[in-house]
């Protein structure tokens, strides 16, 4: 019997379906033609994709699945999983493509995670994992989605995510993470979204996320951020979005706030310790769509 094959085999074992979408998984058919399997083009014989999104499963991981070692994608969302994330995935090399949101995961994110050196997206999300954020998985250069949004992850945000240097998508919101923001998270240029929200997030902006020029999504509200937003934040000429409400952000808004913000849809500042004038430039916003301002102090006329 071929070892994907007993891979797969045990993986079964510690599953159950209630639709029956495993009781082809026998050996009277290859096991490239089960459900939810792929096998590839120059390896028949070899599994490259694990593919079983919402199928109705519950059990456990089996660490079977980290002797599958052509397997690119994984992908178990949706499911009624429990347990934890065996470490044994990390012996997948050629893994580009991780997802197991949506289960009910517990215990913490493997280290050994960062061994999958190839993989463009981790998706772990919607989940009950605790613990903090593995500092090493700021190695995985190729990186560029980073899902580990509601969750129970604590401690703070790893200094070494700022060297994801193909990071675009980093959502880390409604978890337990504490700490300041690291400035050194203004050094990733290729992020587009980044989502810290529902946190309990402390000290300042960092003025350096205004050097990420193509930030289009920036949501930091629901912790307890002070201090007033860096001049830079509002050069971001491709931000469409902007979410700081419900911390403790203080000062007044710039006059020509809005002004080098075209495509700016959807701002949301309520709940914070603002004054002072709203700025003129807001009516330059033309494409705003959302506009959430209070309660704070501001005075004044609408622009």
């Amino acid at each position: 019997m071929a070892a994907d094959e007993l891979a797969l085999l045990s993986f079964k074992s510690m599953l159950h379906s209630e639709n029956g979408s495993l009781d082809l998984w026998n050996t009277s058919i290859h096991f490239c033609r089960w459900p939810g399997i792929a096998c590839g083009r120059r390896h028949p014989d070899r599994v490259v994709a694990l593919r079983m999104p919402s199928f109705n499963l519950s059990g456990r991981i089996s660490p079977s699945l980290g002797n599958l070692s052509f397997l690119r994608k994984l992908d178990l969302h949706d499911n009624l999983i429990t347990g934890e994330i065996p470490p044994e995935l990390g012996r997948l090399g050629r893994l580009q493509f991780l997802k197991l949101s949506m289960n009910t995961l517990v215990g913490g994110i493997p280290p050994a995670i960062a061994g999958c050196t190839n993989l463009m997206m981790l998706d772990l999300s919607h989940n009950q994992l605790h613990g903090e954020i593995p500092a090493n998985l700021g190695t995985m250069e190729n990186l560029s989605l980073l899902e580990l949004q509601d969750n129970h992850l604590s401690g703070e945000i790893p200094l070494s995510l700022a060297n994801l240097s193909s990071i675009e998508y980093l959502f880390l919101y409604s978890n337990m993470i504490s700490g300041e923001i690291p400035p050194e998270l203004g050094n990733l240029t290729c992020l587009s979204h980044i989502d810290i929200m529902d946190n309990v997030l402390s000290g300042g902006i960092p003025s350096s996320l205004g050097k990420v020029s193509g930030l289009i999504w920036l949501s930091l509200g629901y912790n307890s951020l002070i201090g007033q937003i860096p001049a830079s934040i509002w050069n971001i000429s491709y931000l469409w979005g902007i979410n700081i409400q419900w911390n403790n952000l203080t000062g007044a808004i710039p006059a020509n706030a809005f002004s080098k913000l075209p495509n700016l849809v959807t701002v949301y500042m309520g709940n914070n310790l603002f004054h002072g004038p709203l700025p003129p430039s807001l009516a330059n916003a033309s494409k705003l769509q959302r506009l959430h301002l209070g309660p704070n102090s501001f005075s004044g006329v609408i622009p």
